[in-house]
């Protein structure tokens, strides 16, 4: 804390003012954040609770590789050949950016499990928490649940689906209150975790290598590999509640735990209670879910739709000769891509992903919000943080100065 003058410790910090009780040259920050700005006067204990600008940060999603980078950052360690300096470069805006309250770089489930896995894991945690702004998404599968129950609402109701696109609906925490500040970090060890965790990878990624084995084989068309992933969101439903009904009795208890809090379980569990309150006979409603899950009203869910031109995307790179583009990150960076794109205003996303956004048909078909960069327009990202910065209202940027110490 920055002591006041002659006074030694307080809890009040600087800059200090005049304070309009006493006349002292005393009054300064007890606290900030939310929405509000308490000064108090460490002579006297005269104080004022001001109410901060309102503001509208946009929500940028960083893949778990740029969190990484920026940790390394943060902490000396070895930056990537080629990108040391954008890496630092990069620290230094998005960190004044957050500061400045004009974006904020949530995590996600994804990050969780990919941190888990790192060698360092509570501390990248904690890094990207604090470089942030210490903000959720809700998980991925939470994200897909909201919107086929909406879906299904609407499948029943013979209504159009109407989606609300703002990026409030995939955060857990509030957007646009100010930063406190003064950060305090939680070391939760997740370790416990990591070995369940890297084997589903593993096996996510040796049946994405069958997939892509049996892709090059037989060399189907971009459209032919769409309409098939399409064509199986019914049948890959079905057998993962039937995996999940088999797992829970797994000798493992957790693999029966994980069973039995399977997100498809939770899916089919409020699937069918819709049906039964909508007047569905109980002996019907299993059927009735079947066909919902069938259904236009479900396969054009967003994220069907991007993980399935993306999937087909891959595929045509598969039969092209890439090998590359099989890697263990894909599903993650798949999943991410078809669920937060639609909503957040930008995404810094692997080289690959980003390249197969790009490319027709799924550039002209798929609609997101997000603008979306990679490593091959570094460019192009940082000349995006500086339009954010430019449009910083004055009495913000003020507040950011004297609050957080931004020049």
């Amino acid at each position: 804390m920055t002591s006041g003058r002659g006074k030694g410790f307080t809890w009040e910090r600087g800059p200090f003012s005049k304070c309009a009780l006493c006349g002292e040259e005393s009054f300064g920050i007890l606290r900030a954040g939310g929405q509000s700005l308490v000064k108090r006067c460490w002579n006297c204990r005269y104080s004022t609770d001001e109410a901060l600008p309102s503001l509208d940060k946009k929500v940028i999603y960083l893949d778990q590789f740029v969190f990484s980078l920026l940790f390394n950052v943060e902490a000396g360690g070895r930056l990537p050949k080629g990108h040391e300096a954008f890496a630092k470069e990069l620290h230094k805006r998005l960190r004044r950016l957050v500061l400045l309250q004009q974006v904020i770089l949530p995590h996600s489930d994804i990050h969780r499990d990919e941190t888990t896995v790192f060698h360092s894991a509570m501390e990248l945690r904690q890094a990207y928490e604090f470089m942030g702004g210490d903000v959720e998404l809700l998980e991925t599968h939470k994200v897909e649940f909201d919107q086929t129950l909406l879906a299904a609402q609407a499948y029943l109701a013979g209504m159009p689906l109407q989606l609300d696109y703002s990026v409030d609906q995939v955060l857990k925490d509030r957007r646009n209150g100010w930063l406190p500040d003064m950060h305090i970090s939680v070391r939760s060890d997740f370790t416990i975790f990591a070995d369940g965790l890297r084997r589903k990878r593993d096996e996510s990624h040796i049946a994405l290598r069958d997939l892509a084995d049996k892709w090059a084989r037989d060399r189907p068309s971009f459209a032919d590999v769409l309409k098939t992933e399409l064509g199986s969101i019914l049948s890959g439903k079905i057998q993962a509640l039937a995996s999940s009904e088999r797992n829970k009795w797994h000798d493992d208890p957790m693999v029966s735990l994980n069973a039995i809090r399977a997100p498809i379980q939770n899916e089919a569990r409020e699937l069918l209670r819709l049906m039964q309150k909508s007047g569905i006979p109980q002996d019907e409603a299993g059927q009735k879910v079947r066909d919902f899950w069938a259904s236009d009203a479900n396969v054009n869910l967003p994220h069907h739709q991007i993980s399935s031109y993306l999937f087909a995307g891959v595929a045509r790179r598969v039969i092209l000769g890439q090998k590359t583009i099989i890697n263990k990150g894909l599903m993650n960076d798949i999943r991410a891509i078809s669920c937060y794109a639609p909503y957040v205003d930008a995404m810094f996303v692997d080289k690959g992903c980003e390249q197969l956004l790009s490319e027709r048909p799924i550039s002209d078909d798929l609609r997101y919000k997000a603008r979306i960069f990679s490593l091959s327009g570094t460019e192009a990202f940082l000349s995006y943080l500086d339009e954010l910065e430019a449009v910083t209202p004055s009495v913000v940027r003020e507040h950011a100065s004297q609050i957080y110490g931004i020049a």
